[in-house]
């Protein structure tokens, strides 16, 4: 059994300096109305996205039609890097002016930093889709962050070209997903290329998983506490999980592989595997736009994005949920804020989020708003086409949001990772209950 490495969460510390800061929020008198846009002005802004290859286009688009204002942004590109970071600065005072966040069961805890919504965005909020501003609302009920985008699992990347090669189909079923991956294997291809060194991968993927045994949404019931993680459903999805690495549809070694950068840049984007599995905002790899490709070994290759095969009793189809938020520091001075403001608003309903959606990062959260590509391949096209359609019919949300269980993700995160070593699947299971 692999050794738990559960990460240090912030939660104890934000319940003691959280009143303080949003105490200094409050004496600041901080609202849209007040400060003056005429002088310059910097912004921080810390987040693990935009990537890298957007967001230089969005920060210079936003400095041009603001020329008054400089973004300064840092990012990493790991999510947990990103967290730890973000915590440091937040104990250390230094609470960046923008910052991104997720929805998930972590989301009060940063939350708790976060200026409300309806101080800087009452006057357009209600363009953005209201399911997704729900999510970006405390258990409290405070408005915290602004969506941005959305995005659903759990889907893969494909060569089809490496497919025709192989003279292989895409799978349709467990079996079909048995035979698929041994004949890539034979051919010297690492089949579906994994990032399972994350727990947030894992944890999105047991979460749209679970919901095929059962009746299910069992899984939001025992993250609730309502029953026993290792409830028979969950056990049942568990050693399916399991299954996909003993039985070789994930790679050798899927446990220690990141998803970013390992299993796109070393296994997919290197042509070392047929798939890789990912959410759907990755579907831009599949586009003659995407940066990701021009370089690499598949440039030159047709890929897609299919749904992975239903794996367990019944078709839940995919999770879906806002993927990325951003939040203003409650205790932004005047002027910042008005600058903040205005690069919220830009990201939110303006050009900003037009830019955006149409990288395929993800999907819009403006009302009326649709992604805009030009002339593409018939793949291309039907991949887009059945992300777009299976997000707007998707059922069951992609994260676990409980009070209290700030470190839920990463602790189902790393029990998956140990039963994807082999440990017993509901032994595992069951160290998650309260």
């Amino acid at each position: 059994m692999s050794t738990r490495n559960y990460r240090k969460h912030i939660a104890p510390l934000v319940a003691l300096t959280a009143a303080a800061s949003l105490a200094i929020a409050g004496c600041s008198g901080s609202d849209s109305e007040g400060g003056s846009s005429d002088d310059a002005v910097t912004i921080t802004f810390h987040s693990w996205l935009p990537t890298q290859d957007q967001w230089t286009d969005l920060i210079e688009a936003f400095e041009k039609e603001n020329p008054n204002i400089t973004i300064e942004f840092t990012r990493e590109e790991d999510y947990g890097d990103y967290l730890t970071n973000l915590d440091n600065e937040i104990l250390a005072g230094e609470t960046p002016d923008l910052y991104g966040i997720q929805v998930g069961s972590s989301f009060d805890d940063y939350a708790d930093f976060a200026l409300p919504i309806e101080e800087y965005a009452s006057d357009w909020i209600d363009q953005l889709n209201e399911e997704s501003v729900n999510q970006t609302t405390t258990t409290e009920g405070t408005e915290a962050a602004i969506p941005l985008l959305t995005g659903g699992m759990e889907y893969y990347l494909y060569n089809q070209t490496l497919l025709d090669e192989l003279d292989l189909d895409l799978p349709t079923d467990y079996d079909s997903l048995l035979a698929v991956s041994e004949a890539a294997r034979d051919a010297g291809y690492s089949p579906f290329a994994m990032g399972a060194a994350e727990e947030w991968h894992n944890a999105d993927f047991f979460v749209w998983l679970s919901n095929q045994y059962g009746d299910g949404g069992d899984v939001y019931k025992a993250a609730a506490g309502d029953i026993p993680w290792d409830s028979d459903s969950l056990v049942e999805a568990a050693t399916q999980w399991q299954n996909l690495f003993s039985e070789g549809v994930f790679q050798q070694g899927a446990t220690s592989t990141t998803t970013y950068p390992s299993a796109r840049d070393d296994y997919f984007l290197a042509r070392k595997s047929i798939a890789m599995p990912t959410g759907s905002w990755h579907i831009g790899a599949a586009l003659s736009s995407s940066p990701e490709v021009p370089g690499t070994a598949v440039e030159g290759d047709e890929i897609g994005m299919a749904t992975f095969p239903t794996l367990g009793d019944n078709d839940a189809g995919v999770t879906s949920g806002v993927d990325f938020a951003i939040a203003i520091n409650a205790d932004i001075d005047d002027d910042h804020l008005v600058a903040a403001s205005k690069f919220v608003e830009f990201m939110a309903v303006g050009e900003g989020q037009q830019m955006w959606v149409n990288t395929l990062q993800g999907f819009p959260v403006a009302e009326g708003m649709e992604i805009e590509v030009g002339d593409e391949t018939e793949l291309a096209q039907s991949s887009l086409d059945l992300v777009t359609e299976t997000l707007e019919e998707a059922s069951y949300p992609r994260k676990l949001t409980v009070p209290g269980k700030e470190s839920l993700e990463n602790d189902l995160g790393i029990v998956l990772q140990n039963i994807g070593d082999g440990a017993d699947p509901a032994d595992e299971l069951a160290t998650l209950n309260d």
